[in-house]
């Protein structure tokens, strides 16, 4: 995939970047797991290992659109390491095709205030908008950073946020733009569980 991705863009939504760059990101597709859409038949390892914990019974469903591939690590990288905000237009029809007409509030996971100063922008809000999707916060990101740790100490981690006030509506779809171990959203929905929400769903861009 070329370094520089403006050239590729386009005004119309559905044509957000040119075919021979989408053709290196690897959908998912066949039985995946029905949390997380981890390969393979039923609740994988890491979901059933929350399913025995005080995080039982709090996702109804999850859902992710893209393997963690190569290609998906390069564009990863260059949209949230390196601040390519324009990054956020390649998967907007496919995440307004996925949520546009879902029956639930759209509550994307929040940055940890220090890294959005920076980031200087908030990586899922902006594929949100990029995909024309209304959505609303309730959850506040508390100071505990996630990319340093091991698989361990993150599924062990404390609280991750805290809840804005703000009333919680009955139906949630929590998005984030990349899934690995489970331990973010299930930190949100307890919270949100707890303050009023009672059918919590997941979504991502990216599984890894």
């Amino acid at each position: 995939m070329q370094a520089s991705w403006r050239s590729l863009f386009m005004n119309d939504l559905d044509e957000a970047v040119c075919a021979k760059c989408k053709a290196e990101f690897e959908s998912i597709t066949g039985n995946t797991c029905l949390y997380c859409d981890a390969s393979g038949e039923g609740v994988c390892a890491d979901c059933m290992y929350w399913e025995q914990t005080e995080y039982a019974g709090l996702i109804a469903k999850g859902r992710c659109l893209y393997r963690y591939n190569e290609g998906m690590q390069s564009y990863f990288h260059q949209y949230k390491f390196l601040q390519d905000v324009i990054l956020s237009e390649v998967f907007a029809k496919e995440m307004n095709h996925a949520l546009a007409k879902v029956d639930a509030v759209i509550v994307p996971i929040p940055m940890n205030p220090k890294k959005l100063k920076e980031r200087t922008f908030a990586q899922v809000d902006s594929l949100l908008e990029s995909a024309r999707l209304p959505f609303h916060h309730f959850l506040i990101k508390n100071e505990d950073v996630q990319g340093t740790k091991s698989k361990m100490e993150r599924m062990a981690s404390s609280p991750l946020f805290h809840w804005n006030g703000e009333t919680v509506p009955k139906k949630i779809i929590l998005v984030d733009d990349l899934y690995t171990t489970g331990t973010t959203m299930r930190h949100a929905a307890k919270v949100l569980k707890d303050a009023g929400a009672d059918e919590i769903e997941l979504f991502c861009l990216i599984r890894g």
